[in-house]
């Protein structure tokens, strides 16, 4: 009996040891990610409309380099902030935590977090002039593909643009820089490397069904002269994912294009979740008429999720709404592609119901908006409304309905408000 009881120990010691060299054999983490960003302050309601706005959206999978803080009143002294950030396990900030920075004037600000597995790459400055010279080597860093991330944080204060006209040309686009798989569109430019992406499509979903096609292969895509007047336009095509979309009942994807951000963390669980529709586009005043151009050709058969015929035409889809990003509570809200239609707090709404089909002719529309309420000038005043324009080439598909090749091509979208 003492003899087996040995053995036993002998056999436990044994696993232990074993245990303790996998723990202490883990490799170090190498991941670089901003997980949460937030900001603590004596009087928080001297700097924001609402205390939900003390914590910036971060989409669930992490995968934009660009933090805003939202919901800044203009009057708040951004001079001298610290926001607070939780990166991933082991990582390092740099600047640290706690560095005061200048957040006025809607500057952004260069964060860089250095995974545990480069901790080789943390130097410690003292002057001006060496942290300087140090973030430029991280810049470096980052763009060898070392596990180095750098992040733009900026504080938005949400001063709405005020002009009769805002125009939409569609003429900044880019490849997404971290896998650089496909395009993304811009109207805030500071310079190519810090371009924000105020429109949104489900391209980076596309990437996990089909990620060996081109850029030019996916969904949403520029035309680089094609446009009215002779410049860019943006071109939407419903496409096959191929057998990974076949498995999980999502044989196509619409191209699609909204102002607003994509969220990929839920894109394979909540497919409509995953569209934020109207993120960070505020409206100052009552808009009287949404206008633009277009093109629209269907494909050639209708199609359910599982692939199946069904009858109809596919048509595309060409709206904008206008709606409180404010709930009863105070929390801050944004629309998605399950409650874009229904949502209550939805006040107006702009959209094309009739269609002229074929390609090669632009065709012109001009349409007012239909108001279950009149904006309220006091939540005018203080950003309480936002507004999305979203386009799809096949309107039902977010259900995974529509024809293969259905083909819908915008440009010079305009909101006139006088």
């Amino acid at each position: 009996m003492e003899q087996k009881r040995g053995f036993a120990l002998f056999i436990f010691i044994g696993m232990i040891c074993c245990l303790a060299s996998c723990i202490k054999e883990l490799a170090p983490n190498k991941e670089c990610d901003i997980r949460r960003a937030e900001i603590h302050l004596p009087q928080p309601g001297d700097y924001f409309f609402s205390l939900s706005d003390t914590v910036a959206p971060i989409t669930g999978d992490m995968s934009s380099s660009y933090i805003t803080f939202q919901g800044v009143k203009p009057t708040a002294n951004l001079t001298r902030l610290t926001p607070t950030f939780t990166i991933s396990t082991g990582a390092t900030l740099f600047p640290p935590q706690g560095t005061l920075r200048d957040f006025s004037e809607e500057k952004q600000q260069l964060y860089f977090v250095i995974a545990e597995d480069e901790q080789g790459l943390i130097e410690h400055p003292t002057t001006p002039a060496e942290t300087l010279q140090y973030m430029q080597k991280l810049a470096q860093y980052a763009r060898q593909g070392r596990h180095v991330r750098p992040y733009y944080v900026r504080f938005s204060t949400n001063v709405a643009d005020m002009s009769d006209t805002i125009y939409y040309g569609f003429d900044h686009y880019y490849i997404e820089k971290q896998a650089g798989k496909y395009y993304e569109w811009s109207d805030l430019l500071n310079g190519e490397e810090r371009a924000i992406p105020n429109w949104a499509t489900a391209n980076k979903g596309f990437s996990t069904a089909r990620g060996s096609a081109t850029p030019e292969e996916y969904p949403t895509v520029p035309v680089e002269t094609g446009g009215v007047d002779g410049g860019p336009c943006v071109k939407l095509t419903t496409c096959s994912t191929g057998g990974f979309g076949e498995l999980f009942n999502m044989p196509l994807a619409a191209g699609n294009l909204f102002l607003g951000t994509f969220d990929f963390s839920v894109a394979l669980t909540n497919t409509l979740q995953a569209t934020r529709f109207g993120d960070n586009s505020v409206l100052g005043r009552k808009p009287l008429k949404f206008t633009g151009y277009y093109q629209f050709s269907p494909g050639a058969q209708m199609t359910d999720k599982n692939g199946q015929p069904v009858n109809g035409t596919d048509q595309p889809a060409i709206y904008c709404v206008v709606y409180r990003n404010r709930d009863e509570n105070g929390h801050a809200v944004v629309l998605h592609g399950d409650d874009v239609g229904s949502s209550p707090l939805v006040i107006g709404r702009a959209e094309i119901t009739q269609w002229q089909m074929g390609l090669g002719t632009w065709n012109y529309f001009e349409l007012p908006f239909n108001w279950k309420t009149e904006p309220d000038p006091t939540i005018l005043a203080d950003s309480g409304y936002n507004f999305a324009i979203v386009c799809s080439s096949s309107k039902d598909g977010d259900t995974y309905t529509g024809a293969l090749g259905s083909t819908l091509m915008v440009d010079n979208f305009r909101l006139i408000f006088k």
